[in-house]
């Protein structure tokens, strides 16, 4: 059954096959794709945005993936309750092309299809908690599509020519954090070690948002989120970080080791609320 994780509505929302019952969404067991990072992290339409996947495996990272990769072309119906149109999973998409990474321009309509800007007689889409739209853009793993959320600009929907000028003067387009991850070198089987992950002071960046209920322009500060994944043992957590006012730049989990010798592979995933990726992994040696 397919499934559409997303936090904050960030980037990646992914239409994976869910765990097997009891199976924890942190362990690896299967090539998987993790997560995707777009660059730049948020653009007009018409931008050209080069797209990296992260693909996992119980052997550790995939080096050169074959993603197929489609924009999808279908806004969600307000009668569905997931995160896009489940025609973007099927046929209703724009082919991008195939590889381990794609470059393309994000849709001239992507603010129609997806934003406050719709054709006449249609309804326009609500922006995310940040005041964000995106693009979807399907990314397919062998048989399973999964689908990554690219932060598209467009103009504010009803607010007055005022409070437009003000937030089109105060805004300014999301960019990728920069992910630390330290892990230790080895640990004694069943052992319990901490993982960190850390940031940089500016990746949590201050932003604008505007809020139509008040008709004003309010600041933000972007909250910080870690998503943890092992080929084997158990994390403490799957997920991690910190709130729009906690000012710590790292976030830590503890991890069980197996209790057979070997190299255990470990990933993390640092998402920003306005949907900024970066990644990292490593190996930790049970011995």
């Amino acid at each position: 059954m397919r499934r559409a994780l997303a936090w904050f509505v960030l980037l990646v929302a992914a239409a994976a096959c869910k765990p097997d019952f009891g199976e924890r969404a942190s362990l690896v067991t299967a090539p998987r794709l993790l997560a995707v990072r777009a660059e730049p992290a948020e653009a007009p339409p018409g931008t050209r945005v080069t797209v990296t996947p992260l693909v996992a495996s119980p052997d550790g990272t995939v080096g050169s993936p074959n993603v197929g990769w489609s924009f999808c072309a279908t806004p969600k119906p307000l009668s569905e309750n997931d995160v896009v149109s489940s025609d973007c999973l099927g046929g209703a998409v724009r082919p991008v092309g195939d590889g381990p990474t794609a470059s393309a321009a994000i849709p001239a309509d992507a603010c129609v299809l997806f934003g406050p800007e719709p054709p006449p007689g249609a309804r326009p889409r609500d922006a995310d908690v940040t005041g964000g739209y995106y693009q979807p853009l399907r990314a397919t793993l062998g048989a399973e599509p999964s689908i990554a959320l690219l932060r598209v600009v467009c103009n504010l929907g009803s607010a007055s020519a005022d409070v437009a000028a003000d937030f089109k003067a105060r805004y300014r387009p999301n960019r990728n954090p920069k992910l630390t991850l330290d892990l230790p070198p080895s640990a004694a089987p069943g052992a319990r070690v901490t993982f960190q992950a850390s940031w940089r002071p500016e990746d949590a960046e201050s932003f604008v948002a505007f809020e139509p209920a008040t008709q004003t322009v309010v600041e933000h500060r972007e909250a910080m989120r870690i998503s943890w994944f092992v080929s084997a043992g158990a994390l403490l957590a799957d997920r991690s970080g910190r709130g729009e006012t906690d000012l710590a730049t790292a976030t830590a989990n503890d991890w069980t080791g197996p209790d057979a010798p070997g190299v255990v592979h470990v990933w993390a995933v640092l998402r920003d609320s306005r949907g900024g990726v970066d990644f990292a992994g490593g190996d930790v040696t049970v011995r």
